[in-house]
């Protein structure tokens, strides 16, 4: 398993799970916003400036700040 701040852009992941450090409420808002372990998840792209990364999961877009990015666990797909 890796953290998804370390993956490459534009590669597809498995997530595995999200890091137990990360506060409960910003764990459990990451499971409401379908981030469950199992979902296919891609790292598009990261601002200038390398504060937040856009990340497509399920049919949707979103963007999240780097520090969730770093404890979101992911492990390769076999697809890629």
């Amino acid at each position: 398993m890796e953290r998804l701040i370390k993956c490459k852009f534009n590669f597809s992941y498995i997530l595995a799970g999200i890091d137990s450090s990360l506060p409960l409420p910003l764990r459990r808002r990451l499971y409401d916003l379908g981030f469950t372990s199992g979902q296919k998840i891609k790292m598009l792209r990261k601002s200038l400036l390398g504060k937040t990364y856009l990340l497509q999961l399920r049919d949707y877009t979103l963007s999240v700040r780097d520090y969730l990015a770093g404890a979101i666990l992911v492990k390769r797909s076999q697809s890629d």
